[in-house]
């Protein structure tokens, strides 16, 4: 057979052989041509994997700093807006809008189809994390905030008539809400109506105008049905009960003095003259039936006095005011009229002015040194406004501590200078009380003349026990800071 394009050479088997070499080369080829297509195969493969990893790698990792960082400024915003509204409401749906933005604006940057679908994947495990973050912290925003609401409501219903129901009502609503566990939310009702039924009968007491009223308080007392009005809540409100009545005698004894010392003043300048206006004022109880004899036998009497003063006595009398009544000096007959006025009008601005120290608390200066303490150590606490600390309650009774055992005509000039003076050393000397060590002068009636009931007198009573190797007297976690100084001094005196 003659093939087409090779040379017949006669021998045979010749034609077979060159078709064999022809057919061998033609495959050569071929698999140099398969090699090198694989080669660019495999090198194309490489690049796109490497155009895949560098856009990957960027735009996850630009992503993530991205949404941190957005994150984390969300989250440090204030918790209140300028009304007072709390901002937690929004957060997770203000979250999720920024953050799918930023996801979508980072697919624009994807040209690698595997780049972008690695992207996708990893970057929606993240979100997935990142949004239960953000119902954290919603949810515990919202919690705080319920129980800032419950506790300004149990503070208002505490003053009210009837306000029981309500604070059972507030604390009952937050449980059904979670805010609160179940056993959380029943001690915290049981202390809220502790506290609302010895709050009623303070105001009660509090409220009471004569000494019936108070004598109809305790008869409740003595048969009391108040499952909720503990023991040491009536065991106060019967000393209150004491101390209000007291007060009450005060304040009529004072009121009579006032009127009887206005009368005396018209008797002796000749305006008083009638026994009938006298009889008057003891029927209304004005003045008391010594006041009344006094009077009675003044009206009688001649109170002009001597022309001209005796000086000795107008000076003696003059600067020992704050040690003669007004009485005093209207019956002194060593005095002229016009000098007993004087003197009277004069001792009258003494009281004024005794009076406004005896109450500094209310004077300019008293709420200056109060305000400059609370100022010191106070909490922003957004809706609830700005709030003392346990800290600024400890230091504005030691301001009253210090300032009413200073004599009468120092407390109002003194009291902001030593308002700043407990707020320098406690800023510089706070220390944590819990391991502070006793030194060995101290006795159990110091620490109780230092500090007021509660658990930072607990603490060091006990401390100072372990230290001396003794067991706290039960008396000193109650003792009043008064009796304890008076122990104390008792202490110091049998030294």
């Amino acid at each position: 057979m003659r093939i087409p394009g090779i040379n017949q050479t006669g021998v045979p088997g010749a034609e077979q052989i060159s078709l064999g070499a022809i057919s061998s080369a033609a495959q050569g080829k071929m698999r140099v041509t398969e090699a090198l297509t694989k080669v660019v195969s495999d090198y194309e493969v490489i690049s796109n994997k490497a155009e895949a990893a560098a856009q990957y790698g960027q735009n996850y990792e630009s992503s993530l700093m991205d949404m941190d960082a957005a994150y984390d400024d969300m989250i440090n915003q204030p918790h209140y807006d300028e009304d007072k509204n709390p901002t937690y409401r929004g957060l997770e749906d203000k979250w999720n809008k920024m953050s799918m933005g930023l996801v979508t604006s980072r697919l624009k940057n994807f040209t690698n189809k595997i780049a972008k679908s690695e992207y996708q994947k990893d970057i929606s495990s993240y979100l997935r994390g990142k949004s239960n973050d953000m119902r954290g912290v919603v949810r515990s925003r919202q919690v705080d905030y319920s129980k800032g609401v419950l506790n300004l409501q149990i503070a208002a219903y505490k003053q009210q008539p009837g306000g029981d129901n309500k604070i059972s009502q507030a604390i009952m609503d937050q449980v059904q809400m979670g805010t609160i566990d179940f056993n959380a939310g029943t001690e915290l009702l049981q202390t809220s109506l502790e506290d609302y039924s010895e709050t009623q009968l303070t105001i009660k007491i509090q409220s009471a105008t004569d000494d019936g009223d108070l004598d109809e308080i305790m008869l409740d007392l003595m048969s009391n049905t108040d499952e909720f009005l503990t023991l040491s809540a009536m065991k106060s409100a019967i000393t209150s009960i004491g101390q209000k009545e007291a007060m009450l005698d005060q304040e009529v004894e004072g009121q009579q003095k006032t009127i009887y010392e206005s009368m005396l003043i018209q008797v002796v300048s000749g305006e008083l003259t009638s026994q009938i206006d006298i009889d008057l004022a003891l029927r209304a109880t004005d003045i008391n039936p010594s006041q009344f004899d006094d009077l009675s036998k003044r009206i009688l009497m001649d109170m002009k006095g001597p022309e001209i003063d005796n000086w000795d006595e107008y000076t003696s009398v003059s600067m020992n005011l704050e040690n003669y009544d007004v009485a005093d000096i209207l019956s002194n007959t060593m005095l002229t009229l016009d000098s007993r006025k004087k003197l009277v009008l004069e001792k009258v601005k003494l009281e004024d002015e005794k009076d406004k120290d005896v109450d500094w608390t209310k004077t300019q200066s008293g709420i200056e040194a109060k305000r400059r303490i609370n100022e010191a150590w106070t909490s922003e606490n957004g809706i609830f406004g700005r709030t003392s600390t346990a800290e600024a309650g400890e230091a504005l009774t030691e301001l009253y501590d210090t300032v009413i055992k200073l004599p009468l005509g120092q407390r109002e000039i003194s009291v902001v200078d030593i308002a700043n003076k407990i707020i320098k050393r406690r800023k510089a000397d706070k220390l944590d009380k819990g391991v502070q060590v006793v030194d060995k002068d101290t006795t159990f009636a110091s620490i109780a003349s230092d500090y007021p009931p509660g658990k930072e007198r607990t603490k060091l009573l006990k401390k100072h026990g372990q230290n001396i190797g003794m067991n706290v007297p039960a008396q000193f976690h109650t003792l009043p800071q008064k009796d304890a100084l008076e122990q104390l001094q008792q202490e110091l005196d049998n030294l």
